[in-house]
């Protein structure tokens, strides 16, 4: 099994000059994250985007020399980012990639819509088809009254295109972008059943890289205490509601780490429930504080449906935590209900369902040493490995 390297030179790494390309750089989650590692698994690249937030690139991405678009220059992009989303396909069109070996994409978005020169090939890591124009049930905001100001009314001008002929060209601009790719990397399997449905291309997996090291207990677990804990960002498809109301109802405390837009509705929903004192919102936490919560939780409870992959999970188990999961998406590839165990599903998506595993859930029946362990299939150095490799092979590949 391979284990974290500490040192920089230990992981694998490749002389290979790759452009590599990624959506508006502003904020850190998962995928800027996964962004991080593929820069590290090739130092000789440079990065391109639409735009960025320079004080943001500075503080986490200092070590890469970075090139954007004509959006860098555009006023608002905050306030206007639902707007200036219609503008990136062009944006990515715009960017120019002479002199690299080839073009490694990441897109959450339209990042695939990036050319690469002629005689040079264009490997896109999908983490999953846009949304917004795929699953639109999934999206986190379906209501104008969940935004404010001017994106309330563009999401209205947004809303009344959706289902018609419009939104059909979209779709059929996502999908040629998508089949010009000369290769394309799904982050799971469900990610690559969603790519051949709305794409009709078949795509490789590489999972995404976990920071498993970072995780780890510094000591021996010796006890766990007797709460849940949610951890993640607080939105409408994250499922934080049925988590809130299955510990209500199964009277067991809760611990919510994290922030978001329906932030304020959860905290509404604990005081309807009469509930302040069983559920408790921590807001953002640190990384040791968030490694501490993790190994004192008598589990961690993630209720997303469809999640792409899910690294919260794989977090929870590399820290020792059981995970308590809706059996969907990219978590049963992650998580195992089998021997060695590391977790529980539950099939029902309702609170009564979750409540009836809450009640019962006994964590002395798990051994925190086989999630410690199961969570090492997910290391940064196996990522970096596995991705070496499979870039290095295409681009030499004729």
């Amino acid at each position: 099994m391979i284990k974290e390297k500490s040192s920089k030179s230990q992981l694998p790494t490749s002389d290979l000059k790759m452009a590599v390309v990624f959506d508006p750089l502003y904020k850190y989650g998962g995928a800027e994250k996964h962004l991080k590692y593929i820069v590290k698994t090739f130092p000789n690249s440079q990065l391109f985007v639409p735009y960025y937030d320079k004080e943001f690139v500075k503080k986490n991405f200092p070590d890469i020399e970075i090139h954007h678009s004509f959006m860098q220059y555009l006023p608002f992009k905050d306030e206007l980012k639902y707007l200036y989303l219609l503008l990136q396909p062009l944006a990515f069109k715009s960017l120019r990639f002479r002199g690299f070996d080839g073009v490694l994409s990441l897109s959450i978005i339209f990042a695939k819509f990036a050319k690469a020169p002629r005689g040079r090939k264009h490997i896109n890591i999908c983490m999953s088809p846009p949304k917004f124009l795929w699953q639109k049930n999934d999206r986190s905001i379906k209501k104008p009254d969940q935004m404010e100001g001017i994106n309330k009314m563009l999401f209205k001008f947004y809303r009344f295109f959706m289902n018609t002929f419009l939104e059909d060209i979209w779709k059929g601009w996502d999908r040629k972008a998508a089949q010009r790719l000369d290769h394309i990397i799904a982050t799971s399997k469900v990610v690559k059943r969603r790519i051949k449905k709305c794409y009709g291309i078949k795509a490789d997996i590489i999972y995404p890289p976990v920071e498993v090291d970072k995780m780890q207990p510094k000591k021996k677990i010796h006890r766990k205490e007797n709460w849940f804990l949610y951890l993640g960002r607080i939105e409408t498809y994250k499922g934080v509601k049925l988590a809130i109301r299955a510990c209500v109802d199964a009277n067991v405390p809760l611990k919510i780490v994290g922030s978001g837009d329906d932030e304020q509705r959860m905290k509404g929903l604990v005081k309807k429930l009469n509930a302040k004192g069983l559920i408790k919102f921590l807001g953002f936490v640190s990384e040791s504080q968030k490694r501490s919560l993790m190994q004192k939780c008598k589990a961690l409870i993630f209720p997303v449906r469809g999640e792409d992959f899910g690294i919260v999970p794989v977090e929870a188990n590399a820290a020792g935590a059981v995970v308590i999961a809706y059996r969907s998406g990219g978590v049963v590839e992650t998580i195992s209900e089998e021997n060695p165990s590391t977790g529980v599903f539950f099939r029902k998506y309702n609170y009564k369902e979750l409540s009836k595993i809450l009640k019962k859930f006994d964590d002395t029946e798990f051994d925190c040493r086989n999630c410690i362990n199961h969570a090492q299939e997910f290391t940064v150095s196996i990522f970096m490995y596995k991705l070496k490799n499979y870039i290095e092979d295409v681009i030499q590949s004729k």
